[in-house]
C-alpha cells in the first residue's frame, strides 16, 4: 500500500481517530500494532506471514540473548545473539539473491531493526526487556517498514511509553511534512524519472553531454524521492504520536564523501556506524585499521542495497573516496578554512564524484554503467534530450541551499508555516494547488522500497 492512495489515507485517517479517543495506552498500542498489519498486508498474505514470524522469531532470540547475559552463562547469551542474527541475514540473502520468490516489501529495512533489537538485547541496552506487543509494534511500525527511516531499538521502546496526544501544533507539523514529501515525489522525483527512464533505456544513442545531464537528473531523482519518502513518514508518525529524527539533510552540500553519508539516508549511516563500523575496531586501533573498517562499512551498504556486481563496486568506490579523503583530510581542511572559494569547489567536486557513483546504482549492469561513463568522458556525439524540468529543479534546490548555508548553519530550513496566521494559509493552500497542477501521476512507486 502506497503512502499516496486513499486506502492509506483513509486507515491513517482511522487510526488517528482511534489512537486519541482511547487514553489507555495498552489500547493505543494494540491499535497501531493492528494498524500496522492492516497495512503490510495489502503487499500479499506471504509476506505479512513472513513479517509476523521473523518479529516472534526476533523477540524470543532477544529474550534468550536478555536472560542469559544477566546470568553466569555470559557466552551463550552472545551464542544465541549471534545465531538469531546469522539465521535473519540468511533470510535477507534468500530473498535478496535468489528467483524463488519476490523480495517481501521493506524486508531489507525491517530486518535491520530486528538486528538492532537483538544486539541492543545483548549490550544490555533494556533496563526492562520489552514486551512481546512493544517488540512486535516496534518491527512492524507501518509508516518506516518499507523505506525507513531506520529506527533503533532503546529509543523507539522510549517512544512508545509516551505516545503524544494530537493537537493543533502536531496536526499542523504533520500534514505540511506530508505535503512536502509528497510535493518531492510527485511534482519532483516523479517528474524527472521521465527523463532518467528515457535515456538510460537507451543509453548508447545519446551524445555524452546529454548522459552527463541525465546523470544529475538521476541523483536529484533519487534525492527527491527517497527523501520525500522520508518527510511523509515522519508527517505520518507525527500524526500518530511518534517524534522520529530526520532522515536527509541536504547532502549534495557535502564536501567530502564522508561528510556525504552523515547528511544521506542518516538511519542507515548510523546504524552501519554502530553496528558494523564501531564493532570492527573503528578508529581506535590504528590509521590503517581504520581506513580497512570503513572499506568493509561501505562493502557491505553496497550488498544490503542490491545483489549485482554494481552494487558491489558502487558501495566500494564509496569506502575508496572515503579512506581518500582521510588520508588528505588535514590538508583539505586547512584550504577550506582559509577560502571559501575552496569551500564552494569542495561541494562541486563532491557532487560531481557522488554523482558518477549513482550511474552504476541505476544501470542494469556493468557494461551499461560503462558506456554511459565512457561516453561522458569522451563526450561522444549523438542525441540530445535537455529535460527542463533538471534545469528547474536544479536551480530549486541550490536556492534551497544557499539559504540553508546562509541563514541556517548548511542545515535543512524547512519551518512549518503558521497556519494560525492568513499568510501561512494562502502559502498552504497554494502550495496544495501546486502539487494538484503539477503533479506526474504516472509512476507512484518509491525506489528504495525495491531494496
Amino acid at each position: 500500500m502506497s503512502f499516496l492512495s486513499i486506502k492509506f489515507l483513509i486507515l491513517l485517517i482511522i487510526l488517528i481517530i482511534l489512537i486519541n479517543l482511547t487514553h489507555k495506552d495498552i489500547i493505543k498500542r494494540i491499535i497501531l500494532l493492528a494498524g500496522g498489519y492492516v497495512f503490510y498486508s495489502f503487499f500479499g498474505i506471504l509476506p505479512l506471514t513472513l513479517l509476523i514470524v521473523l518479529s516472534l522469531f526476533t523477540g524470543l532470540g532477544g529474550w534468550l540473548t536478555f536472560k542469559y547475559r544477566r546470568s553466569e552463562k555470559h557466552n551463550l547469551s552472545k551464542i544465541i545473539c549471534s545465531g538469531f542474527i546469522i539465521t535473519e541475514i540468511i533470510v535477507l540473502c534468500f530473498f535478496k539473491y535468489t528467483d524463488y520468490f519476490p523480495m517481501p516489501a521493506g524486508l531489507s529495512f525491517y530486518l535491520l531493526q530486528t538486528i538492532s533489537f537483538l544486539v541492543d538485547s545483548y549490550r544490555g541496552e533494556f533496563k526492562e526487556f520489552p514486551s512481546l506487543l512493544n517488540t512486535l509494534i516496534y518491527i512492524n511500525f507501518f509508516p518506516v517498514i518499507v523505506s525507513g527511516p531506520i529506527q533503533r531499538s532503546r529509543k523507539f521502546m522510549e517512544k512508545l511509553s509516551d505516545i503524544k496526544p494530537l493537537n493543533r501544533e502536531r496536526l499542523s507539523y504533520g500534514i505540511q511534512l506530508f505535503l512536502l514529501g509528497a510535493f518531492l515525489k510527485l511534482v519532483m522525483a516523479d517528474r524527472l524519472a521521465v527523463a532518467v527512464n528515457c535515456v538510460y533505456s537507451t543509453p548508447n544513442v545519446y551524445s555524452g553531454l546529454t548522459l552527463f545531464i541525465t546523470s544529475v537528473a538521476y541523483s536529484l531523482q533519487l534525492l527527491f524521492d527517497f527523501a520525500g519518502y522520508s518527510d511523509m513518514a515522519i508527517g505520518v508518525a507525527c500524526l500518530l504520536g511518534f517524534e522520529l529524527d530526520k532522515n536527509f539533510n541536504l547532502p549534495y552540500l557535502s564536501t567530502n564523501p564522508s561528510e556525504f553519508w552523515k547528511r544521506w539516508h542518516i538511519s542507515l549511516s548510523e546504524w552501519l556506524r554502530d553496528y558494523v563500523y564501531i564493532p570492527l575496531g573503528g578508529n581506535r586501533k590504528g590509521k590503517i585499521r581504520t581506513y580497512i573498517n570503513t572499506f568493509i562499512t561501505m562493502i557491505i551498504s553496497g550488498l544490503w542495497h542490491g545483489s549485482t556486481i554494481n552494487f558491489l563496486i558502487w558501495g566500494a568506490l564509496h569506502g575508496f573516496g572515503q579512506v581518500i579523503y582521510r588520508v588528505l583530510s588535514k590538508n583539505i581542511k586547512k584550504q577550506m578554512e582559509n577560502s571559501s572559494l575552496s569551500h564552494f569547489v569542495s561541494i562541486i567536486l563532491n557532487f560531481l564524484f557522488i554523482n558518477f557513483l549513482w550511474i552504476p546504482f541505476k544501470a542494469s549492469d556493468l557494461n551499461e554503467a560503462w558506456i554511459i561513463i565512457s561516453r561522458i568522458i569522451t563526450l561522444r556525439p549523438g542525441a540530445g534530450y535537455y529535460y527542463i524540468y533538471t534545469f528547474i529543479f536544479g536551480i530549486l534546490l541550490i536556492i534551497v541551499q544557499y539559504i540553508a548555508i546562509r541563514y541556517n548553519g548548511g542545515n535543512n530550513p524547512f519551518k512549518p508555516l503558521p497556519l494560525n496566521k492568513l499568510c501561512g494559509k494562502i502559502v498552504f493552500c497554494c502550495f496544495i494547488i501546486a502539487i494538484a497542477m503539477f503533479a506526474y501521476f504516472g509512476n507512484s512507486a518509491f525506489i528504495y522500497a525495491q531494496f
